[in-house]
């Protein structure tokens, strides 16, 4: 009888040892963004994307193009960073400026240590910094300017000192990674 369940136990634990191997390889290296689901840029007049239009080219949106993604976030590489992408469960230190759409008047700017599964922060930070399937996520060294929509950043709140219903530009500067 204990033979059989030093075997279940056994084998339970080779099941747990695949689980967590096959998890961080995904994590790892699965946590590029695959060219199937098509880009919006910003143009004069509509824009024709078909399924043969890649989501995220080798180089998506070079140094000063803007691009606006389908939730309406638009944002602009400024300077594309050579150091790796964020994994899930690291920090990440972000330093930032915050400016209103309207007059250009900054309302923040510092230093965040920002871990995007624990603080609470507008969506539109945590889209334009870590990417979705349009947006492909920063690399550590690079600038992005963000234009966020108000249904991405604080919506129809007032939060002093920024009005209800207001544009937010960011510009971000992944530093590091924090482990």
């Amino acid at each position: 009888m204990q033979t059989e369940l030093k075997c279940q136990l056994s084998k339970r634990q080779l099941w747990l040892m695949l689980y967590f191997f096959s998890s961080t390889l995904l994590i790892t290296t699965g946590c590029r963004h695959s060219d199937a689901t098509p880009t919006k840029e910003l143009t004069a007049g509509p824009t024709a994307v078909t399924s043969e239009t890649p989501a995220i080219p080798a180089t998506p949106s070079g140094p000063g193009q803007l691009i606006e993604t389908s939730s309406g976030l638009k944002y602009q590489d400024l300077e594309k960073g050579a150091g790796l992408r964020p994994i899930i469960g690291q920090s990440l230190q972000i330093y930032y400026t915050g400016r209103l759409e309207e007059g250009g008047k900054p309302f923040d700017s510092g230093v965040f240590n920002y871990n995007p599964f624990k603080d609470k922060t507008i969506r539109g930070w945590k889209l334009g910094i870590l990417g979705d399937g349009e947006i492909e996520a920063m690399r550590v060294g690079g600038r992005r300017k963000l234009i966020i929509p108000p249904d991405l950043g604080y919506g129809n709140s007032e939060t002093a000192p920024v009005p209800a219903g207001s544009t937010l530009i960011f510009e971000v500067e992944l530093r590091r990674t924090i482990e």
